[in-house]
């Protein structure tokens, strides 16, 4: 850290929107009890001896980064030795700047026995529970690790759903 990054502004840590839930109360109390529920849903395609247990609203976290190239420095020019020449000397160099940008994609969250779903316009995504390697609750989200893959969803109530998947099989 240097002198002058005393002076930088602090990037500002994005507000992250309140997400409401939609599950079936009578859902959230069965998961509290420690009983998987069993949750009619048309929205899936859901295979031979699959049953839905849990959908709610939730919002996909992406961070990307964008990076900017920034011209600095300046040109001169003089006449040349001949006429109608002139002499050009260019000074300066480019310097990338990288910024963090944060997208947010809304969708529904289903969770069967056997995959879970995220059905979004925008980077939807289904990942079967063996290919699971971490889940990391917390009071309002949730980061799901697949390999190196991450998904981090805010949800209504992280504590809930970390439950909810130590209940599967």
């Amino acid at each position: 850290m240097g002198f002058f990054d005393l002076f930088k502004q602090p990037t500002p840590t994005p507000e992250f929107p309140t997400v409401m839930t939609m599950l079936p109360p009578a859902a959230a109390a069965e998961i509290q009890r420690g009983r998987l529920p069993q949750i009619n849903t048309t929205s899936i395609f859901m295979k031979g001896g699959e049953v839905c247990h849990f959908v709610d609203n939730a919002i996909l976290i992406k961070d990307r980064t964008v990076t900017s190239y920034v011209r600095k420095g300046g040109s001169y020019s003089m006449p040349g030795l001949f006429s109608g020449t002139r002499i050009r000397f260019n000074q300066g160099r480019t310097t990338p700047d990288e910024q963090v940008v944060t997208e947010q994609f809304n969708g529904v969250l289903y969770i069967t026995n056997k995959r879970i779903i995220f059905q979004a316009i925008k980077n939807g995504f289904e990942k079967v529970h063996t290919s699971l390697t971490s889940i990391a609750p917390y009071t309002n989200a949730v980061d799901l690790q697949y390999g190196s893959t991450s998904y981090r969803l805010l949800v209504p109530d992280g504590e809930l759903l970390n439950r909810l998947m130590s209940l599967l099989p």
